[in-house]
């Protein structure tokens, strides 16, 4: 074997790594397959986020402490990795600027909060995926 086709079959024996790395990390990349949520845990979730909206006015920042460990159990329970690299985007802005509206002054905070409120509730409702469709039963005709 002389040099040059060894040089020849690095050369492509490289290219092959390089492209199955490629491959693997596209697929790392893609957003996961999010699963439906039944319908009990679907309500259970709609319901949390009426009692966090709900008290939001008395005390604005438990309510976004608490909108943001409801829509992480929301993404956890549809299969959505919980690392901050794969969270949705979304979410990751409404997390740095609920960190930025805790330590706003005491006279816009209330106002960044409700901002930070409506980013989680986008994520929420994007989330929460669409309400199950229930079919009225078809009468039956009576055959004579």
């Amino acid at each position: 074997m002389d040099l040059v086709t060894l040089t020849v079959d690095v050369v492509i024996a490289l290219w092959v790594v390089a492209v199955v790395v490629g491959i693997v990390r596209a697929i790392k990349a893609r957003p996961p397959r999010l699963a439906p949520l039944p319908e009990q845990i679907r309500n259970r979730f709609e319901v949390g986020w009426e009692r966090i909206s709900g008290r939001f006015l008395y005390e604005p920042q438990w309510a976004v402490g608490e909108a943001d460990s409801l829509v992480m159990s929301l993404l956890s329970a549809r299969g959505q990795p919980l690392d901050h690299a794969r969270l949705p985007r979304e979410m990751q802005q409404a997390r740095h600027d609920a960190a930025a509206a805790a330590n706003g002054r005491p006279r816009d905070k209330t106002e960044a909060m409700r901002q930070v409120l409506l980013q989680y509730r986008t994520v929420f409702e994007r989330n929460l995926g669409p309400k199950p469709h229930r079919t009225a039963p078809v009468p039956r005709r009576e055959v004579a």
